[in-house]
């Protein structure tokens, strides 16, 4: 029974110390970034916060309408603000025709007409009916129409639009676009089919470029097409959001940097490296200075010196600075004056030095039970290890058990360092060197012991100088019903585990009790019975988040 309860106490352990190995990795710039759609599977959230934006926005305007470039359609309403004897007030609406009727004067047609141009056309009509000396004619509301869209979009289908929305927002009603849909090649057909508009929304949402993503109209029917995968352009290296980016003819090497939001501050412009492949199978390479194009992203220019247009497959790749080196820093949390992650240069800062820049420990400080972690140990794989972690313990071979036993309860990174002698004698080999991510937590004092299972009031107890297991029990109320007294594990806060009747230990505060029930266990049983226990052991975890939120 003691050899089950071990595992599964490792096991429960080894879980959350392999919490820090599974750390999100930075990827480059695809289209689910926009499109809300990655490997078949929507973002739901994104979705919804899609849908309550189009409703929050629908019917609303970028900026003032240009008469000169507004059409007038059906539904369209108008006030007409009449001086003359009698002044008057009309209101009237587009018919279906393209005409309007006004009282007195009579009917006028405005189909196929900007707004200018009918306002022009009534004033003239009325003044030369009611021999008005002032007309003004304004636009109430805009018009509502059905525009129809289909492709690689969530749902094909004809949805209300008005003449202020683009074809992104039309998209988006459809419920947006599907995995690999193209982003630059969405057709708008016009006056059934007689017009074609192609729509390249990576250059409206990237170069805010608004006639690449234009309004609708009554009767517009979009098609989304899928991406060809073999089709792009590619650039990499010190670059903001460097990836692969759906080509399409007319790109030029600016607008590919400009689709990646420029340089970072890292780049070593004066030898940015540019590939292509020619039709003869062979490759081109060249070297270029870019220096001058530093600030390209915030610049309002639509051409640069030295660019060029793009063929399909070239690629590009900006090299870092020369013999730059990244900072190097280290965090230290918990109960020191000022914690935070403080810059170190790896070949004189130690353990000491860091205290001294944090203002050293405080008076809650557990000295003895600080943790510290190397990040750079994390990440060492065990090939081993790995194999035996898919196979069940059961079909194991003696030794493998006995390997996995022993390196499950392996806690990572974890180094083991006397800080009580780091303040007492600075010159001590534990006043170790720091490397880059190096990670130190502080723990408050714990003047509790923690009695958990088969007792009759299970809980804290309050720490006792010189008190064996069987004290603690008994300030715990004894043993209770079916206790396995024999089986009792002593948990020591760091994670090491003792029978408790081998007296092989010494009971500190912070240390747990663990007393089995004398039948076969369930793992729910353990596993409930030991959630205060591996509390310790998250300890460790919660350091490496700490450090990742700080970064």
């Amino acid at each position: 029974m003691k050899e089950k309860i071990i595992l599964i106490l490792t096991l429960v352990a080894a879980s959350f110390l392999a919490f820090g190995q599974n750390l999100p990795k930075e990827e480059p710039l695809q289209n689910y970034i926009i499109t809300g759609v990655k490997g078949n599977v929507i973002d739901t959230l994104a979705y919804q916060t899609g849908q309550r934006i189009i409703k929050e926005t629908e019917g609303l305007l970028e900026k003032e309408i240009d008469p000169e470039t507004y059409f007038l359609g059906p539904q369209d309403e108008l006030i007409i603000s009449i001086v003359a004897t009698r002044a008057r007030e009309i209101l009237v609406e587009v018919s279906p025709e393209g005409k309007i009727s006004i009282p007195e004067v009579g009917v006028v047609t405005v189909k196929g007409l900007t707004l200018a141009q009918a306002q022009n056309l009534i004033i003239e009509k009325i003044k030369t009916v009611l021999k008005a000396t002032e007309v003004n004619v304004l636009l109430r509301n805009i018009r509502k129409f059905k525009v129809s869209i289909s492709g690689a979009v969530q749902k094909s289908a004809i949805v209300s639009a008005t003449s202020t929305d683009r074809v992104s927002e039309i998209i988006d009603k459809a419920g947006g676009f599907r995995e690999k849909a193209s982003l630059r090649k969405i057709l708008l057909y016009r006056n059934d089919g007689k017009e074609i508009i192609k729509v390249d929304l990576l250059r409206f949402f990237f170069l805010n470029d608004k006639n690449a993503n234009p309004l609708v109209t009554g009767g517009d029917h979009i098609l989304v097409p899928f991406a060809n995968e073999d089709e792009y352009i590619e650039i990499q290296g010190e670059i903001v959001k460097p990836g692969k980016y759906e080509y399409k003819e007319g790109d030029s090497l600016s607008t590919l940097i400009r689709f990646a939001q420029g340089f970072t501050e890292l780049a070593q412009l004066d030898s940015v490296e540019f590939v292509s492949n020619q039709v003869d199978g062979a490759i081109e390479r060249k070297i270029l200075n870019l220096s001058h194009w530093k600030d390209i992203i915030n610049s309002t220019n639509t051409s640069f010196e030295g660019d060029f247009p793009l063929k399909l497959g070239d690629r590009v790749f900006v090299r870092k600075i020369l013999n730059w080196k990244k900072p190097k820093s280290v965090v230290i949390e918990g109960e020191v004056t000022y914690p935070g992650r403080y810059a170190i240069d790896e070949k004189t800062i130690r353990i000491s030095d860091i205290l001294n820049k944090c203002g050293g420990f405080t008076n809650e400080a557990d000295i003895e039970k600080v943790r510290f972690i190397r990040q750079a140990l994390l990440n060492v794989v065990d090939p081993e290890m790995e194999r035996l972690s898919r196979i069940p313990p059961s079909e194991m071979s003696k030794n493998e058990y006995r390997y996995f036993l022993s390196r499950v309860n392996e806690r990572r990174g974890l180094m083991s360092i006397n800080f009580k002698r780091v303040l007492e004698d600075p010159k001590s080999d534990d006043n170790i060197l720091l490397q880059d991510l190096d990670s130190i937590f502080v723990p408050k004092k714990n003047e509790f012991v923690n009695i958990q299972g088969r007792v009759n009031n299970p809980g804290l107890v309050a720490y006792k100088p010189g008190y064996n297991y069987l004290d603690y029990i008994q300030l715990a109320g004894g043993f209770g019903f079916r206790a396995d007294e024999k089986a009792t594990l002593v948990v020591k806060s760091k994670g090491e585990q003792f029978r408790a009747i081998d007296f092989n230990y010494k009971i500190e505060p912070g240390d747990n009790i663990l007393v089995p029930p004398e039948d076969e266990l369930t793992f729910f049983e353990v596993f409930t019975t030991t959630l205060t226990i591996t509390t310790q052991i998250l300890t460790i975890a919660g350091v490496v988040l700490a450090f990742i939120r700080l970064r």
